[in-house]
């Protein structure tokens, strides 16, 4: 393929792990509710009796995603609110404590840590794929009053899926509640909560193509669980605040996309990872992390050795390549607990990227990205040596 390098190229988005562009029929199911139809669900007449139609159908196409009962389904503004209902407002007894892995997403580990200050906190380890050890959930379950285990489904940065079916069987055989973060994984693979049987669930938007600022958390039906914001009385006394009715029927829509185009998509995305690293590990020495079998389709994560990635990245965003160092959470700190608890080094995780794909994106991408990816790196070779040149 030939490239006219001194051109800026079509850009190319491969951080949809950190967000997705809004499908436009997401956009064009929302437009109505955000003009016409504008009406307050809890209000009586005909504008808001059409807003609330509109959010129990957004429920239902969730819900059918999910694979569980409309009526288990609570909107929040996004997965960080729902992380934070389903850790800080299960009900505790004085002793009870808490079990998170130690690559959680910061929406898990800060409530975790805020609740733990008055009780007992595991945080169990994960190995080099960045999988827990299922021996020690066990053991710790075995050994402590645990009242809720968080572990997420898939993880954002490595794309590794935990082994949720034994976690949850152990949290019924002891007792304990299972709160799994689903927000990376929900969308991109076909499983439902009947085949890991979870007690609550939190749920984004933003991550399948739908608008940012609304979420969801999965409550199982008979799970006791405190409102963590209280006011109107809105999603049955659970959830206070006036509904964001367009980003509901947006994040529905979403959900129904998901749905109907997900075995096709999902194939041709893994199809497409799988490709990439091939290139990668041929042309730059790329080293893959996480686990290359048991993982989300769209999630590529690389250490290319000796080079400074953050810098990468930057040289590749002059030209209209969209990649990541990792979580958007992360790049503040510019640290990276994931990589480090899986037994990364500082300078691994100093040349990491985290690539990841959408339905969106497509096969031609990947050899230009490619060669972009490789005029970046000798770009920033030639620096190193300019550098070292220099009197």
């Amino acid at each position: 393929m030939n490239l006219e390098f001194g051109k800026r190229p079509k850009e190319i988005y491969y951080d949809n792990a950190a967000t997705t562009v809004v499908d436009p029929q997401v956009v064009e199911a929302m437009q109505p509710f955000t003009e016409e139809k504008y009406g307050n669900p809890e209000t009586p007449y005909h504008l808001g009796q059409e807003s609330k139609a509109a959010i129990e159908l957004a429920r239902s196409q969730i819900a059918d995603l999910l694979g569980c009962s409309p009526a288990e389904i609570y909107f929040t503004s996004g997965g960080t609110e729902a992380n934070n209902w389903a850790i800080k407002c299960v009900e505790y007894a004085l002793n009870d404590g808490i079990v998170i892995s130690a690559v959680e997403h910061a929406s898990v580990i800060q409530p975790a840590n805020w609740v733990g200050r008055e009780r007992l906190i595991e945080v169990i380890p994960v190995d080099k794929l960045g999988k827990i050890d299922v021996s020690l959930l066990t053991e710790i379950l075995s050994q402590n009053a645990i009242k809720l285990v968080s572990i997420q489904y898939a993880n954002n940065e490595v794309g590794t899926i935990q082994p949720v079916k034994q976690i949850s069987e152990l949290c019924k055989e002891h007792e304990s509640l299972f709160h799994c973060d689903m927000v990376q994984a929900f969308g991109k693979i076909p499983e439902k909560v009947s085949d890991f049987n979870p007690d609550l669930v939190s749920l984004s938007a933003h991550k399948i193509h739908g608008p940012m600022g609304i979420g969801a958390l999965y409550v199982k039906s008979g799970t006791d669980l405190d409102p963590l914001l209280h006011g109107g009385g809105q999603e049955h006394g659970m959830r206070s605040g006036t509904h964001a009715v367009s980003q509901i029927v947006g994040f529905g829509k979403a959900a129904e996309l998901c749905w109907s185009n997900m075995n096709k998509e999902m194939l041709r995305i893994r199809k497409m990872t799988a490709s990439l690293f091939g290139e990668l590990k041929v042309k730059v020495n790329a080293i893959r992390n996480g686990d290359p079998t048991s993982c989300l389709p769209n999630i590529l994560n690389v250490t290319i050795p000796n080079v400074e990635a953050a810098v990468l990245s930057g040289i590749l965003n002059r030209w209209g390549i969209c990649v990541s160092t990792g979580a958007a959470c992360h790049t503040q700190s510019g640290k990276n607990h994931v990589l480090a608890a899986m037994g990364k080094t500082e300078l691994d995780c100093k040349s990491t990227l985290r690539i990841s794909m959408s339905r969106f994106n497509t096969e031609s991408e990947i050899v230009m990205f490619v060669a972009y990816l490789q005029k970046a790196i000798g770009e920033l070779k030639s620096r190193a040596i300019l550098s070292t040149t220099l009197p």
